[in-house]
């Protein structure tokens, strides 16, 4: 099989995807071509920086998507995402919300009159913002903000978790991520085997959205033990999980693929 990976920025996977696929940077190759025919394309996008937001690289997305059904009309889009308008709504975290709205914390839209005296500890969070960005427990940068945000309630983590979902099967080991404060973001320190009740839960609230075939969840457990899904991550990066732990999720993920 034939692979091919489009993105719309750089990030640390694209050379762990590289092992497998093609791979096409957006705001590098201004120009990119698909001159063969391909029977999965992957469509990363991250949503950390103004500048490379997918918004700002749909025609050039649209054409590649365009040419790659062209070549081959059986070709298979992994996540069933091959519009940017797809793919942003995923990402959007209130619609977020309304998918695994069960397994998060209480959650709503943020606006300049809204009541939050019955949140605990509230944390905004901007709706399109990825790798750590646009999150604060700060109401005075959310009112002076031009973007759109929600309001969560914070939890008392004992430890957070990024768990990885590969066509439907939830791979048995975790990273052990140092929890996000202002102006930090959350990263993997370390690396564990999951639990049955971390498997069980992320087998469940994926059932919410089955035709993904790769996401990372970030699972927090409070200090009562009970677990919290805080956000489901489309691409997910996992070069600091092959730092931590030798395995390179591309290789499970191509390897998954090719088997269905």
């Amino acid at each position: 099989m034939k692979h091919l990976v489009i993105a719309v920025s750089p990030d640390s996977s694209l050379k762990l995807l590289g092992s497998f696929a093609d791979v096409i940077v957006l705001d590098v190759e201004s120009l990119a071509v698909i001159g063969v025919s391909y029977d999965t394309v992957y469509i990363r996008s991250h949503f950390g920086q103004e500048a490379t937001l997918p918004q700002n690289f749909r025609g050039e997305i649209d054409s590649l998507a365009q040419q790659a059904k062209d070549s081959n009309p059986n070709v298979r889009f992994i996540d069933s995402m091959d519009t940017v308008d797809a793919i942003v709504a995923f990402e959007d975290k209130w619609l977020q919300y309304t998918y695994f709205g069960e397994f998060m914390p209480r959650t709503e839209i943020y606006h300049s009159g809204l009541d939050i005296s019955n949140f605990t500890r509230p944390v905004y969070k901007n709706r399109l913002s990825s790798q750590g960005t646009g999150v604060t427990w700060d109401r005075e940068k959310v009112t002076r903000s031009t973007g759109d945000w929600i309001v969560q309630e914070s939890l008392d983590i004992r430890e957070e978790l990024r768990v990885y979902i590969i066509c439907g099967e939830v791979y048995p080991i975790g990273a052990v991520k140092q929890s996000m404060t202002e102006g930090n973001k959350a990263e993997g320190i370390n690396s564990r085997p999951l639990t049955q009740e971390e498997i069980t839960f992320s087998l469940r609230l994926m059932q919410q959205a089955p035709g993904l075939d790769i996401v990372g969840i970030d699972v927090a457990r409070s200090l009562d033990g009970e677990l919290s899904l805080m956000e489901v991550n489309r691409s997910p990066g996992f070069a600091k999980f092959y730092q931590l732990t030798g395995v390179n999720l591309a290789d499970t993920l191509y390897e998954r693929l090719g088997a269905v």
